[in-house]
């Protein structure tokens, strides 16, 4: 079952990153922002932050 927790969330997190990774330079060039200065720090906080939650969530749900 541990097993299933660590591969369904990493699994998610990968998809995840893939949509933050191609949605936040768009929105970048949008608002008149270089894409490649903002894209690199804010793609790695937000994905690890999304997928140290989503792991903590799937976690709770499924264990417990």
């Amino acid at each position: 079952v541990r097993c299933a927790v660590v591969s369904l969330s990493l699994f998610i997190t990968v998809i995840i990153a893939k949509l933050i990774g191609c949605s936040l330079p768009i929105l970048a060039k949008a608002v008149k922002l270089d894409p490649a200065v903002v894209a690199s720090p804010f793609i790695t906080t937000i994905v690890d932050a999304l997928s140290l939650m989503i792991f903590c969530m799937l976690s709770v749900s499924i264990l417990s």
